[in-house]
Order: structure tokens, then sequence, then C-alpha cells
């Protein structure tokens, strides 16, 4: 009697389950496009435990409409791919960008995005997937779209001008010059120069106390950013040459650096970097 009773017991236990998520499940349908993964996801639970039930009628009658309902699903997600891509368009049209592509994979400006439709959320990369700024974005229109404009605002906001960065650079590459004891127009590893202008634009307080308060980061998307702003300018012809990577330099990103070409977040490599000598300095 008590393995009968214990039958029963785990029974009952199973069918309150599927009657929560059902009831979940009928909650979140109201608004069936924008949930279709989530309702996906609630479905293959309920399947998980229908398929655990003993044979009988109820059960067949829980399968039959647990057919009709995943038929239903991937319509849903049709129409929220749909709506979903139209609504981004739309949000990146009113600020003059043109969004490229195709799912899971679009690009617009500087960014590339990687739709992760199963887990509803996407991963945000500077350039061709070059460096990976934020993941796990929740997969809707707008969240997407103000991430992407305030980090892009953020990045615009360098208050360096090219000449500053020039001489900024030109003091590093000098500075590492000394200390492998080269002569001045050698090629030097353009990511050692980069960690020398990190350094150089680091207060006085740092210094006294380097602690992590008190250090000025740049990241590489930055460093990415503010090199192409120098390549956009003229300076390039003052004497500053930038070496295209080997295939095998760009693996391993302590001997490159990824810099923006254009504002369609077209790229090249880069592994090393020379100047000529300035006069009367």
């Amino acid at each position: 009697m008590k393995e009968i009773i214990d039958s029963l017991r785990t029974l009952v236990n199973s069918l309150n389950r599927i009657i929560k998520l059902i009831n979940a499940h009928n909650r979140i349908k109201e608004n069936s496009v924008d949930n279709a993964y989530l309702l996906e996801k609630n479905i293959g639970e309920i399947e998980r435990l229908i398929s655990e039930l003993p044979d009988f009628e109820l059960k067949n009658r829980l399968n039959t409409w647990l057919k009709k309902e995943k038929q239903d699903v991937e319509t849903f997600k049709e129409d929220f791919r749909f709506k979903f891509g139209k609504e981004l368009t739309a949000l990146f049209s009113k600020e003059g960008k043109r969004i490229k592509g195709q799912y899971p994979i679009l690009r617009v400006g500087f960014y590339t995005l990687k739709l992760d439709f199963q887990f509803g959320e996407a991963t945000l990369f500077f350039g061709p997937e070059i460096e990976k700024i934020k993941s796990k974005i929740p997969l809707q229109p707008k969240i997407i779209f103000e991430t992407i404009k305030k980090y892009d605002n953020d990045l615009r906001t360098i208050k360096s001008t090219p000449e500053e960065i020039f001489k900024g650079l030109y003091k590093a590459y000098h500075n590492r010059l000394n200390l492998a004891n080269k002569s001045f127009g050698e090629k030097l590893l353009i990511t050692e120069v980069l960690n020398e202008y990190v350094m150089l634009k680091q207060s006085k307080k740092f210094f006294i106390d380097p602690q992590k308060s008190n250090f000025h980061e740049y990241s590489r998307v930055k460093l990415s950013y503010m090199l192409y702003l120098l390549k956009k300018s003229n300076l390039l012809e003052k004497g500053i040459r930038l070496h295209v990577a080997t295939f095998d330099a760009t693996v391993d990103k302590i001997h490159s650096i990824w810099i923006l070409e254009n504002e369609d977040g077209e790229g090249t490599h880069y592994s090393q970097i020379s100047f000529e000598k300035i006069q009367n300095t």
C-alpha cells in the first residue's frame, strides 16, 4: 500500500507542476510574439514532465495540446524575428545608421551584434567580432539600440586631439626605443608602444599611489579608435608608419591591435609601429 501511495503522490506532484507551467504558459502567451523563445523554453519543461507520466488518457490529451503549442511557437518565433529586425532598423534609421548582415550576425557602424534567439540575448563586439564589449544584452530592440548608442557616444567623446595623440605616441615610441637599445626609425611592437603611451597619460597621483582608483584606463577599443582618428588626420605624413600584421600575429593580441579604417567598421590588424625622427625633438 505504501508503494501505491508514494506513486500517487509522485503523480500528483508532477501534475501540479504541469498545471503551474501551463498557467504560466497561458499568461506569457498573451504577448506571444515577444515571448516566443520564453514560450519555447516553457514548453520544453512541460514536455519533459509529460514524458515522465504513466500512460493514461490525460497524457494523450496533453501530448496533443503540446504538439499544437509547438507549432504555434514556431510561428511566434518567425514573427518575433521579423518584428525585432523591423524595430531595430527603424531605431537606427532615425540616427542615420544602416544595419547590414543577416541573422544571427548584424553590423551597424563600428559594431557587430551576435544574436542568440534561443536564449533571448545578444553580444556586442567592436569591429567584426574583434573586441567583445558586452554580452547577455536582452534581445529587445530598444535596449540594444540604447546600449550601442551610449557606448558609441562615450567612445566619440575622447578629448585628445590627433595632434596630442601623435605627440604622445611619438614620446612613447622614443622611450621604448631607449629601453630596447634601438635606433630611431626601427620597428617596435605597437602594443608595447601603446602600453607606454597609457603610462605616460597617467596622473602624478597614480605614480604616488598606484591603485586602481587612480589609474586612467585605456581599453583596446579606445586605443583603436584613437589611432583611427590619427589615421584620418594628415599626421601620418609626418613620419609615423603602421605596419600590417601577419596572420600569425593577429592570433595573439599581445602582438597586434585591430584599427578602424572607416565609419562602416572595416579595419586592419597592425603589429608594429615606427616613426621618423622629428628635428629639434
